[in-house]
């Protein structure tokens, strides 16, 4: 494969003439869930799509199951289904292929004891398995899985709703039972904290929380398997906040942080943070104020998703589905007599740094590629009346730059000018392969990809 470089040149002119929107966009699926709050979301791989289960709708509690593939969310109708439930989390098991719920908050008008119940969640249908340890009835908690020892991880989270007072207790479900992990060191007792697995440092992260008798903390708090320690991070950190979400995005390897309330005066916090291990960066994006919203990372698309939650200061639910994309794959390509060309992105591009696509299964007879960018996705328009049938165009050529090609491959990188003023705007890239005879024009094109420039 060759590569070449470029800056962005007249690229630069239209994005800074496009109007620069925030890195969360507002989705506009044709339906969706309700208003919800403290439902459980995850990423399901069998499906790639994200999972949503239960919350709170107004008074009541839903016990809905809907799917969301990054388009179009579908209530699903499983054969079985737990009772309505919220505060609650969803765990995919990588392991078992299974979606692990446990327990949620006592959901009656005066509150009580929380929920003491197992389930999961096989694609089709919800069982619930009654091991014979179990953490006793928790609502509120943090939860994620540990890929590197195949855990599902629980922490702290509230035993009763008619009592303010969170819980302490590390406990795992290795998919039999659920075990109390005795760690020398703990974070206390902290209720709607902030959880994911980071592969990359092979650590559980918390952050934030609260215990109602004493207040929000602001540590990053990392957990091996034995113990949990404080992160020795230095710099800048998310403000103290509770109910905040957290999501491993596992190809840039960070941790991606957002919503939450102030716990000392209600108040919604509207910021984006990553964590990649060592220490926090803010992202120059935000959606609305919330807190106790559902959180996902859609792996096959490299974009987190974000659906509902609650207004910390009213209490009112939200319905509407947020996207956190880098360089999402938009359409396919045709193929050509090296198969189907596919243009592809490590990670979407960001200001300041390099932007690097790849280009593959080109004719590897032919020496060059072109790279097709554009601000402006078009809708799907058939390249049939140029002389390529069956070949589709997702992108309107704005720029067209050639790169060297070999082997069938060819890559392209960008240095992407720094100017915050250009965040959030999406840069939408497909590529054409020029290859003799296959059709009347002699062109293939791949897949487009929407990246959207971030900070």
């Amino acid at each position: 494969m060759v590569h070449t470089t470029h800056t962005l040149g007249a690229l630069a002119l239209f994005l800074a003439t496009s109007a620069a929107t925030a890195q969360w966009q507002l989705a506009s699926p044709a339906q969706s869930p309700q208003a919800l709050s403290g439902h459980g979301m995850t990423f399901h791989p069998p499906s790639a799509s994200a999972l949503l289960f239960g919350g709170y709708a107004g008074f009541s509690a839903s016990n809905q199951t809907w799917s969301y593939d990054g388009a179009t969310w579908t209530l699903l109708a499983p054969t079985n289904s737990p009772t309505a439930k919220a505060g609650v989390e969803l765990v995919y098991d990588a392991a078992r292929g299974v979606v692990v719920m446990y327990g949620g908050m006592n959901t009656s008008f005066f509150g009580g004891p929380s929920v003491d119940q197992t389930w999961e969640f096989d694609g089709a249908t919800w069982t619930q398995v009654f091991p014979v340890t179990t953490p006793g009835g928790l609502g509120n908690y943090g939860a994620c899985y540990d890929s590197s020892r195949s855990r599902y991880v629980l922490y702290g989270g509230s035993d009763n709703s008619f009592f303010p007072i969170a819980v302490s207790g590390t406990w795992e479900w290795n998919g039999t039972n659920w075990a109390l992990v005795a760690t020398a060191t703990s974070p206390g007792p902290l209720e709607r904290p902030a959880m994911c697995f980071h592969a990359g440092i092979g650590r559980t992260v918390m952050f934030g929380g609260i215990d109602p008798q004493i207040g929000g903390v602001d540590t990053t708090w990392l957990y091996d398997g034995t113990n949990w320690s404080a992160a020795p991070v230095t710099g800048s950190r998310p403000a103290v906040r509770t109910g905040a979400k957290m999501v491993y995005d596992n190809l840039r390897g960070v941790c991606v942080l957002t919503g939450g309330a102030d716990p000392t005066n209600g108040n919604a916090i509207v910021d984006t943070w990553e964590f990649d291990g060592v220490g926090w960066t803010q992202v120059a994006s935000a959606t609305t104020g919330r807190i106790s919203a559902g959180l996902a990372y859609l792996e096959s698309q490299r974009r987190v998703v974000q659906f509902g939650g609650s207004v910390p200061t009213t209490g009112s639910a939200l319905a509407d589905t947020w996207d956190y994309s880098r360089a999402a794959v938009v359409g396919s390509g045709c193929a050509g007599s090296n198969g189907t060309p596919k243009l592809d992105a490590a990670a979407g591009p960001r200001l300041g740094q390099n932007y690097v696509q790849t280009l593959a299964n080109l004719n590897p007879a032919i020496p060059v590629a072109v790279f097709v960018l554009s601000v402006t996705q078009l809708a799907p328009t058939s390249l049939a009346p140029i002389g390529m049938p069956g070949c589709v165009a997702h992108v309107s050529p704005d720029v067209l730059l050639s790169a060297p090609a070999a082997a069938g491959g060819s890559s392209l990188t960008f240095a992407v000018p720094s100017s915050v003023s250009l965040a959030g705007i999406s840069l939408f890239a497909q590529g054409l392969s020029l290859d003799p005879g296959v059709n009347a024009a002699s062109l293939t094109v791949s897949n487009a990809l929407d990246g959207r420039l971030g900070s």
